[in-house]
């Protein structure tokens, strides 16, 4: 590996990185590779130069296989991408035009719901019933009724036979 390592290291800069990878996770899962490869010529009995390795080893980086996985089915793997059949694109960037706006929409704004998940919606409910527990009945039924559009003077009126 002493030898095969500064092979890798001259070399994998120059490999163009695929998705979010950059040179130095290219150089880790390289070695990684070597390695493994290393090991199993070892365990078969095989005699190799560091430089039949280190070339191997690039040209696995350069196909797109990683040491975690070489299938073409994962939509993130290097390979699918390489493939052109997937890729990975940030949030920001854009995706649509809005006439309305004049503005670029990104994609991170097509793609979220505009409605609340479950979980917020019930803890809405749950911080609302909170409040309302510690205040008096008649400051409950004012605030439910305006929220379902009633008047003022109606909520008064009906609330009037309360006791605190």
């Amino acid at each position: 590996m002493d030898q095969i390592e500064p092979r890798l290291k001259a070399i994998i800069p120059h490999i163009r990185p695929v998705g979010a990878e950059d040179a130095e996770e290219l150089l880790q899962d390289a070695l990684t590779v070597a390695a493994k490869m290393l090991h199993d010529l070892e365990e078969r009995g095989k005699e190799v130069t560091p430089g039949n390795v280190a070339y191997y080893t690039i040209l696995h980086m350069k196909s797109g296989r990683r040491s975690y996985s070489a299938g073409r089915t994962d939509v993130l793997g290097s390979g699918t991408q390489l493939d052109g059949l997937s890729s990975v694109l940030s949030f920001e960037e854009p995706a649509g035009y809005d006439p309305e706006t004049d503005e670029e929409i990104p994609l991170g704004d097509m793609l979220a719901g505009s409605e609340d998940d479950p979980a917020r919606a019930a803890g809405r409910v749950m911080d609302w019933e909170d409040f309302l527990d510690t205040h008096n009945p008649r400051y409950e039924a004012m605030v439910n009724d305006f929220a379902q559009g009633r008047r003022a003077t109606d909520t008064g009126s009906a609330t009037r036979g309360r006791t605190t």
